[in-house]
């Protein structure tokens, strides 16, 4: 081992920690488990892409999950069950949009939908003797949902229709 003065480790301890914060505070797609399915939206705050992730999962088939998740930046349903009399054929689905900030009303939004098959043997349509086992996630559903966001959000929306001032007084006059 090469000997180092104290000046040189003095020198090198900060740098070194600062490396080792940032390789170990990266995070990105390549760091989340799982294929997800990713965008960039425009949309005008978090509380309304919120809002349309949880429209999209359910208007996609998911049921709705917990409303703990409020502070983060992660909507998930709850696991949408579909028994069938078969080993392996039963599956189980959650879905997860997860958004993060770009810039003003600009967001990055990732969707997966995890998958599971039921791997009971004796009785697979009973859904309290169910094994499930880890599968491919679904990448055509999480395309579905998040093609269901980009929907309401491919182009700009006011609420209620633009009124001419012509018609507007119309209105109001009577």
């Amino acid at each position: 081992m090469i000997p180092l003065s104290n000046a040189l480790r003095a020198a090198l301890a900060p740098l070194l920690t600062l490396v080792l914060l940032v390789a170990c505070s990266s995070s990105g797609a390549s760091d989340r488990e799982g294929d997800w399915v990713e965008a960039d939206m425009t949309v005008a705050s978090d509380r309304i892409l919120r809002q349309i992730a949880t429209l999209a999962l359910q208007k996609n088939g998911f049921p709705p999950g917990t409303e703990d998740q409020a502070a983060q930046t992660t909507v998930s349903s709850s696991w949408k069950v579909q028994l069938q009399p078969f080993k392996s054929e039963g599956t189980r689905a959650k879905a997860h949009v997860m958004y993060e900030e770009k810039g003003p009303r600009t967001w990055h939004v990732a969707v997966r939908v995890e998958k599971e098959t039921n791997e009971e043997l004796a009785k697979p349509l009973e859904l309290s003797r169910a094994k499930w086992e880890s599968g491919p996630d679904d990448k055509e559903a999480a395309s579905r949902i998040l093609r269901t966001m980009q929907t309401v959000f491919g182009r700009e929306f006011e609420l209620g229709p633009k009124i001419s001032p012509t018609d507007a007084e119309r209105i109001q006059g009577g």
